[in-house]
């Protein structure tokens, strides 16, 4: 693995050939040199024929690239696909007919396979509501209050049917879900804190007994340490810029390759040095990038199964001694409100959630989302500079960031998503290599669906006048809101340019990225087995997996009320409905993000709580597929045997892996182990 400007750098003649063919291209003359068919020497504001006559000097825009075009083209369907979204929460009130259960919908989906199975309504009037549990009036009467204090992955818990089970699964179990009733969703942060009483060791600390070299430069100490080679250095700066930065684009290559590293490498490291502090966690980074992969795998004794965290163990991550160093440097810096403290507040947070600390993630995101503000309002900026370019990139990844762990944790926001009307989207610059330019691609998808995903959230679970998943004054679901969410979902997918598409038959296969594969081998498969996972450049195998994950979460989210209805209100299933529920449960079948290779590399993997968070409800609902009549027969009807029994084994294998990480990880696999009996002798599939 290694970056763009790396390899660039080290390119053949024939491509060096190209490019100054493209660069010949691309050059543009002065309409005064045009005119007298005289050589221009391309010079900003005026060219030196221009100032020698002392006459205006105008350049035609240049002519845009076929991948210039790409580019613009979906910057352009971003914008577009955003303003159809807004609509939607501008014109459709949740208090409006649409949420009226007796209405009836139709699929939109043309594209995935699923929208096929769904047949035309079936009317059916709607008696009155039955009592669900008629001996239970004290849960009926409890469950709404809390139920609007849980994030949407939680709410699963507190379903009717669902709760029964769990409190007849054990007294510890019943005691939490008494907990979960009285506080919602702190509960769960409760559990974060309790796995994690203590901050990160202060050691080791990356200095201490390597005889380190005290220098001089600027008149300030710096200190070299002799065990920190440059090779060591440009290893890890390697692995960094082709694994996090692809995800979350926050530190610019080039920059970094050519001024930060050198200089840091010549001169040593400072104290109060934003750049030293910069460096620091990009070479943490890069060390849990190599030891993530590549390192010894965490020994959990479960079934004799194979972990899928590598690297250090639970309480000593890899790359700490070099985060210490950091960490005691970031001191000096904390509190200036500039590019760089974000981007330094940023990498701490990347390296806490790849250590499964989420809520010192959480902190070191809303650090890096104020200062973010605070600069947006405060400095101006060019968004065509080399510097706006980058704040761009860095105001979007914090932007994702703080939407995933509100939607999951319901943390605070910072307010940072208000600025996305004043923060031009990335991706115009168009100096990227192919693989970054794919790498760019899946960034501003992930920020469309983001996007979506978030209307899904607000509209369908968090409007108050909402009941499409609770008995009380029981709603149904919000289907033309649905049916309108559903297309733009489409939309979406149809509109993606050619290189990130996939259908659902093929949702297992390599990305039309440009470089070579066997077309018979699938990137995504249950088990590499336990040799080393294969090897893919710029980190595609995960930002594949993660666009493709999140759209399945999104339909499995956005239908998810149908197989509510069906679970608790079964007599006023319609055929319609019951081919909705089946998208639903067809959209759990076999996220990438839980298989292999990705499933070998947890500590690469973006936002990990989330995924824990929405796995453990996921099972819930399948476990539940498995004995109640309605959602059986769906089950049987709308999923793969095979496909089913595999997403469990898969999913029951992240929560035994995360248990020893994270609070709602083991907490999780308390529950599930009831549930699934005989997860542990499935697990070993995954033996050593």
């Amino acid at each position: 693995m290694e970056p763009a400007a790396g390899r660039a750098s080290a390119s053949s003649p024939a491509e060096s050939s190209q490019r100054r063919e493209r660069a010949a291209i691309a050059a543009q003359a002065c309409e005064t040199c045009r005119s007298r068919k005289s050589k221009c020497d391309e010079q900003r504001p005026k060219c030196g024929l221009c100032r020698r006559l002392n006459v205006e000097c105008q350049y035609r825009e240049p002519q845009p690239t076929k991948k210039d075009k790409t580019l613009v083209h979906i910057l352009d369907t971003l914008n577009t696909m955003n303003g159809k979204l807004d609509v939607i929460g501008k014109t459709v009130s949740p208090n409006s007919f649409v949420f009226d259960m007796s209405s009836t919908m139709s699929p939109t989906s043309q594209h995935s396979s699923l929208g096929a199975m769904v047949t035309a309504p079936e009317r059916v009037g709607q008696p009155q509501r039955p009592r669900l549990f008629p001996h239970s009036q004290t849960m009926d009467s409890e469950i709404p209050q809390a139920y609007e204090h849980l994030t949407t992955p939680h709410k699963i818990l507190l379903w009717p049917y669902i709760y029964m089970h769990l409190t007849a699964a054990g007294t510890d179990i019943q005691v939490d879900l008494e907990y979960v009733l009285q506080e919602g969703t702190p509960w769960f942060l409760r559990q974060e804190m309790a796995m994690h009483p203590n901050i990160l060791p202060a050691l080791p600390s990356f200095g201490q007994g390597t005889g380190e070299q005290v220098l001089i430069f600027n008149g300030q100490p710096r200190v070299l340490f002799p065990k920190l080679t440059y090779e060591i250095m440009t290893n890890y700066t390697t692995h960094y810029f082709s694994t996090y930065n692809v995800l979350f684009p926050i530190v610019n290559y080039k920059e970094f390759s050519q001024d930060l590293l050198p200089t840091v490498a010549r001169h040593g490291f400072g104290e109060g040095d934003m750049e030293s502090v910069l460096v620091l966690l990009v070479l943490a980074l890069g060390q849990v990038a190599v030891e993530g992969s590549y390192g010894q795998r965490i020994d959990v004794n479960e079934g004799g199964r194979r972990s899928g965290i590598r690297g250090g163990t639970a309480e000593v991550p890899p790359g700490l001694d070099l985060f210490n160093e950091a960490r005691k440097r970031l001191g000096f810096v904390n509190t200036q409100c500039n590019m760089e403290n974000i981007q330094l507040h940023l990498l701490t947070a990347l390296y806490f959630e790849a250590t499964a600390r989420h809520l010192d993630f959480w902190r070191a995101t809303s650090s890096a989302a104020l200062a973010c503000q605070v600069t947006l309002k405060c400095e101006p900026m060019d968004w065509d500079s080399p510097k706006g370019c980058q704040m761009k990139r860095i105001y979007w990844s914090a932007n994702l960031i703080e939407n995933w762990y509100h939607f999951d944790l319901d943390l605070p926001r910072t307010g940072i998503c208000d600025h996305e009307d004043q923060v031009p989207l990335p991706g115009d610059n168009f100096e990227e290599s192919r693989q970054e330019s794919q790498s760019m691609m899946c960034f501003l998808a992930m920020i469309a669906l983001r996007r979506h995903i978030s209307r899904i959230h607000q509209i369908i679970y968090e409007a108050s006048s909402s009941r499409a998943e609770q008995n009380e004054d029981y709603g149904g679901p919000p289907v033309h809101v649905i049916q309108e969410l559903s297309h733009q979902l489409d939309s979406w997918r149809h509109l993606l340019p050619a290189a990130l598409q996939w259908s659902d038959e093929e949702r297992f296969a390599h990305p039309d990225d440009g470089t070579p594969h066997n077309p018979k081998k699938m990137m995504f498969v249950p088990d590499e087995g336990p040799g080393r996972a294969a090897d893919y450049r710029f980190n595609i195998e995960i930002s594949t997996a993660q666009l493709r994950s999140r759209y399945y979460y999104a339909r499995f989210m956005m239908y998810r009320p149908f197989v509510y209805k069906a679970m608790h209100f079964p007599e006023l299933m319609t055929a319609a409905d019951a081919g909705y529920a089946g998208a639903c449960l067809q959209a759990a079948m076999l996220w990438p993000i839980c298989m292999s290779p990705c499933r070998d590399r947890k500590r690469l993997l973006p936002v990990l709580f989330s995924w824990t968070q929405n796995f453990l409800g996921v099972l819930l609902i399948l476990r539940t597929t498995t004995e109640h009549p309605a959602l059986i027969r769906i089950r049987e009807q709308y999923c793969d045997e095979e496909e089913f029994k595999l997403t469990v084994l898969l999913l029951l294998d992240w929560i035994i892996d995360m248990k020893q990480m994270e609070g709602i990880g083991a907490w999780g696999w308390k529950v599930l182990k009831q549930l699934y009996p005989d997860a542990l002798e499935a697990a070993g599939r995954f033996a050593s």
